[in-house]
């Protein structure tokens, strides 16, 4: 199996024998969404995770500690739900050595983004667009890098002790 979680020598019934030369990435996205929905637990703790932050939302999360920890909860299921079929320690690893190195990585871009948009100033489109992409940035950095990185010690752990005690 790949880091996806697909065989590399696929069955001709799956959806990776079939793929065409011209298949976009989005095809390819929507693909690996239906293989992942496939899954007994994948709906469900992806539904938590996206119950989690409708309600932190509702209850709010500007200075609101509750509802900072409902959202990080809910990224942290709706990312599990993904990678949940994975049951080896190194694939958590290389999560944990991503999301480790992402996080300075959209600190950073979120800081070229907005001081980029300081100077320019009075281009409304430019100003919106770099806008936008410094809040994703700065999200990203804040709820997904490390949600990446808890779920890569301890579910990483999980399966290297796992791994060593039987």
């Amino acid at each position: 199996m790949d880091l996806l979680g697909w065989d590399s020598n696929p069955s001709l019934d799956s959806p990776i024998a079939n793929k065409k030369c011209t298949e976009t990435v989005l095809d390819q996205i929507i693909s690996f969404i239906k293989v992942q929905f496939k899954r007994p637990f994948t709906p469900m703790l992806f539904g938590l995770g996206t119950i989690l932050i409708i309600l932190a939302l509702f209850i709010g999360i500007s200075d609101n500690l509750p509802g900072i920890t409902l959202v990080f909860l809910g990224v942290t299921f709706s990312s599990f739900s993904m990678i949940h079929h994975w049951r080896e320690a190194r694939l958590y690893g290389t999560l944990l050595a991503v999301s480790a190195i992402s996080f300075p990585v959209l600190v950073l871009l979120h800081n070229i983004f907005d001081g980029i948009n300081q100077q320019i100033g009075e281009i409304i489109v430019l100003n919106q667009l770099l806008e936008g992409l410094a809040v994703i940035s700065f999200l990203a950095a804040i709820f997904l890098a490390p949600t990446g990185i808890v779920i890569g010690i301890f579910a990483g752990l999980f399966y290297l002790l796992k791994k060593h005690l039987t």
